[in-house]
């Protein structure tokens, strides 16, 4: 009798000891301990920020492959996000560190198996973190799911090679791999499931998506995807002369060409000079945007030392449809581009030199010579077609937007719904942002709202709570917020049921929006009200398709099919 009196009074003293609002979870590197934040009026959810899911990649696991955590002993405080991967910032030399490799865990229930969601930031594969400064769960997790968001190596950490067996490649998409792991072993003990995970990411963050989606790696760590504003055919997405890059970086220390001795003493370089050698915007050569970052993912070589992430050409993956076959969402915002409204106010020579250099306009992918006739067809149907060839200038500044929009960004996109819906046995669901309003953030700082259309992450405020940009509170009957909680809606319940409408939904307007089957385009407009549609943009696509069949050229031609 006296023991069981005992044993309840030590059990109601551990129970009264334990802060409820810090709960703490045991992970396979050790036990963490959380906070409660709110997510509005008696509304809250538990954050457990900057737990770390792969060693620091310092030293000679720079250029490695992620390797797990090795853990921690005690209770680790995750209150606080940990250091972003370092990368360019306006107001230092740099910021983050090399020890950055953390993820963040939101849920609101630590008890139950809910569908997980998985965030993977954009930043053009340089810039950005996971932190819920940028990408507050709020919204999200009041939907039953649990949101994941991490960090990956940037720049040329994360995606440096020599390309061959030296420096392989592709280290910050297999960070994403690394954190994958890291929910399938972990999510269950913070209330996930692990076995209904989506993955959803945007601009560089949607190119993630898609290249896991393409990668044998990351079999069986998904089982559903969004790509936002950014797949693996992306013309700035994919480096296709890495060793051009490896010696330009060679050049630039003073170190020799070869790759041995060349990722030996990268390996050791300070990070700060590592920084300094990343571009800005505005010092990436003309035409910005319509070639390869420096810095994204590459082919490794077959025979590399470590396991690989991807070892072919994107579109040859595509094509021959070995890959992990899972329920997709994929689309666009109506005016991505249209940010290159402002970039002459940072270099006034970007109109003079398109005049000058019309093959600019050819798109470097179809592998067309330059100042052949095949070449200058294309370049002056470009211009024909967007502004009927007049003076590059203020007169047509939307036109000139719209052909760096199709260019850039909804024209790989429009190929990659149309292979993979040809080809995958799992549906592939088609969208395009077009709503104005006061949440279009990148619109707004920007000061493009007297221009048509929704511009390239403008859609991220309609998901995620946006701290570090301040705008003031909107209302429950602005037609912003009505969006806000559509594309929340939409976008849980295809991570619950991969389907985002599968039932009638009278806060969806009760749509149905089908899956894209064969050449019927279907897809779903979300503006001020959601319309299911079909072809979008289809006299600008059919143009692409048109010159691309008739003059692009091997090894970097997109066929359909």
């Amino acid at each position: 009798m006296f023991k069981l009196i005992a044993l309840v009074s030590l059990t109601v003293s551990f129970c009264w000891c334990q802060d409820v609002s810090r709960p703490i979870i045991t992970t396979t590197g050790g036990q963490v301990q959380g906070i409660t934040a709110s997510c509005g009026l008696f509304c809250s959810y538990f954050q457990f920020n900057g737990i770390p899911y792969a060693e620091p990649p310092v030293s000679e696991l720079r250029f490695r492959n992620p390797v797990p955590h090795r853990g921690w002993s005690g209770v680790r405080d995750a209150s606080e996000h940990g250091e972003s991967c370092a990368a360019l910032s306006p107001l230092s030399e740099y910021s983050g560190s090399e020890d950055c490799l953390f993820i963040n865990v939101y849920t609101q229930n630590i008890i139950g198996s809910r569908p997980v969601m998985v965030w993977i930031h954009g930043g053009g594969f340089v810039l950005g973190s996971g932190d819920s400064r940028i990408y507050g769960p709020e919204h999200l997790v009041q939907e039953n799911v649990v949101v994941v968001s991490f960090n990956y190596r940037l720049g040329i950490m994360g995606f440096f090679s020599t390309g061959d067996t030296h420096a392989q490649g592709n280290w910050g998409a297999k960070d994403c791999v690394e954190a994958l792991r890291w929910v399938r072993d972990n999510i269950a003990a913070f209330g996930g499931d692990p076995n209904n995970v989506t993955i959803f990411g945007e601009s560089a963050g949607g190119a993630l998506v898609h290249y896991l989606i393409l990668s044998p790696m990351a079999t069986g760590l998904f089982h559903k995807a969004i790509a936002q504003s950014g797949t693996a055919l992306n013309p700035w997405g994919f480096q296709y002369n890495v060793r051009e890059m490896a010696h330009s970086i060679a050049d630039a220390f003073g170190y020799p060409h070869d790759s041995a001795e060349l990722a030996r003493l990268l390996r050791y370089t300070p990070i700060a000079d590592f920084i300094d050698l990343q571009r800005t915007i505005t010092d990436i050569p003309i035409p910005r945007g319509f070639k390869p970052f420096e810095y994204v993912p590459s082919a490794e070589p077959v025979n590399s030392p470590e396991p690989t992430f991807f070892t072919q050409r994107p579109i040859e993956v595509l094509l021959s449809g070995a890959y992990n076959h899972v329920p997709m969402m994929i689309g666009y915002t109506s005016a991505e581009s249209l940010f290159m409204v402002r970039e002459h106010l940072l270099d006034s020579t970007v109109w003079n030199e398109f005049t000058r250099n019309p093959q600019f306009f050819v798109p470097h992918f179809w592998n067309i010579p330059a100042n052949t006739p095949e070449s200058n067809a294309v370049s002056q149907a470009f211009r024909n077609f967007y502004w009927q060839d007049r003076t590059l200038g203020p007169d047509v500044m939307v036109e000139w937007t719209q052909f760096h929009t199709d260019q850039q960004f909804i024209y790989a996109v429009d190929k990659a719904v149309v292979l993979t819906a040809e080809r995958s046995t799992q549906p592939t669901f088609y969208y395009k942002f077009s709503f104005e309003g006061d949440l279009n953030l990148i619109k707004r700082v920007l000061l493009l709202t007297d221009l048509p259309g929704a511009v390239h992450a403008d859609e991220l405020a309609y998901l995620w709570s946006i701290t570090n940009i301040p705008i003031s509170p909107i209302l429950p009957s602005n037609p912003a917020n009505v969006v806000r909680q559509r594309m929340v809606r939409l976008w849980t319940n295809f991570a619950i049921t991969g389907h985002p409408t599968p039932n009638s939904d009278t806060a969806l307007q009760n749509i149905h929006w089908p899956p894209v089957q064969g050449s019927d385009m279907t897809y779903l407009d979300i503006g001020d009200n959601l319309v299911v549609t079909k072809n979008p943009n289809q006299a600008r696509i059919n143009l692409w398709r048109d010159l691309e069949e008739r003059y692009a050229n091997d090894p970097f031609f997109y066929p359909y099919s």
